[in-house]
């Protein structure tokens, strides 16, 4: 999953089946190489765990020193982007992309994109098990239950390095205090890492590969007689093709975070067809909600609200969100399109941002 070219792109992900199996020794090592190759590399986060042979990978690397957040009596570290991008570095290294921290209302992939933003290129890694598609697989498969999530599109706009390891290669890892202290080996062994949930991870990790996660994720359940996962809920987001349609969709990928829902952006066209400057701005929006882990569709309407309406119904949104402008085919009515979506629909949560 790379540039036909070769060129490595700004992204690249080292996507392990589970904890243990060498991503973050591979993140480092790819660092050490393009370090040597005249890049100037900094960690701008790193995770540990105690392990030697993470030690020793980090070797002569420039560490970023972490910000700390201070957040309801507690003191955290995690990701400086201000200061990595001030660094100078070429590329920066970061550790556990799914990862969030309290304080921080962004996910660390959000802070990623930022450093994307700002031209680094960026190493990182994530388990199979924190993919937006697969994490509800993974959870009742292994019983381990939800964790954090990055979403699936975000992770594919760069290269991936699928790492997988044999079941027992793992396990043997593990039983030797490789991964983990000497206290936790037995339950880690016992528990989360038994041989059927580390097939389970590896088949979801090569179904993600090939875009089969459902296929092969409901398949697994079936086998094991587990029920299916309920589906994600649902945040919608209307934009005109404004400005201010950023706002809008910003707003709605933090509701859309907060509930760990599927965002959906939707531009009604009544027009039957869209001026070039607003052509622009829509293309932008597009590619933000693709950056924002959401999707972008444009749909045909006499009128934004009621299509925004049956948009959300099909969806089954949970939440929708607009800009609070009035629509000019309106001004009869002298409603906004946020207060005609709340009659039409009185079981939604309707929500106007600038």
């Amino acid at each position: 999953m790379s540039d036909p070219s070769g060129a490595p792109r700004p992204l690249r992900t080292y996507l392990g089946i589970a904890p243990g199996v060498g991503k973050t020794y591979a993140m480092l090592a790819e660092g050490r190489r393009r370090q040597e190759a005249g890049e100037r590399v900094v960690v701008g986060w790193v995770e540990r765990h105690g392990r030697a042979e993470t030690r020793a990978q980090l070797g002569d690397l420039e560490v970023v020193p972490p910000r700390t957040i201070s957040y309801r009596g507690g003191t955290f570290l995690d990701l400086d982007v201000q200061a990595v991008a001030a660094s100078g570095a070429d590329v920066v290294l970061v550790d556990e992309l799914a990862h969030s921290v309290p304080g921080n209302q962004r996910g660390r992939w959000e802070d990623v994109a930022d450093l994307l933003a700002a031209g680094l290129h960026v190493v990182t890694t994530t388990n199979v098990a924190n993919l937006r598609s697969v994490r509800d697989y993974a959870a009742r498969l292994t019983g381990a239950g939800a964790v954090e999530s990055v979403p699936d599109e975000f992770v594919r706009s760069g290269d991936v390095v699928l790492i997988d390891l044999a079941p027992e290669a793992l396990r043997q890892r593990i039983a030797s205090g490789r991964v983990y202290s000497a206290d936790q080996v037995g339950g880690a062994l016992g528990d989360y890492f038994r041989a059927p949930n580390l097939e389970a991870l590896s088949e979801l990790g090569r179904a993600w590969v090939t875009a089969t996660v459902e296929t092969v994720g409901t398949d697994l359940l079936a086998r094991r007689g587990l029920a299916q996962p309920a589906s994600r809920p649902v945040v919608v987001a209307g934009v005109s093709g404004s400005k201010r349609g950023e706002h809008v969709i910003r707003a709605a990928a933090r509701r859309a975070s907060e509930a760990d829902a599927e965002l959906v952006v939707v531009h009604v066209d009544v027009d039957g067809g869209v001026p070039a400057r607003r052509r622009q701005e829509l293309e932008r929006a597009r590619d933000l909600a693709v950056e924002l882990g959401g999707t972008f569709s444009e749909v045909f309407g006499s009128a934004p609200a009621p299509a925004l309406a049956e948009v959300a119904r099909a969806r089954q949104a949970s939440t929708v969100v607009v800009g609070p402008s009035r629509s000019r085919l309106l001004t009869s009515t002298r409603r906004s399109v946020g207060s005609r979506l709340r009659r039409l629909l009185p079981e939604t949560a309707v929500e106007e941002h600038a």
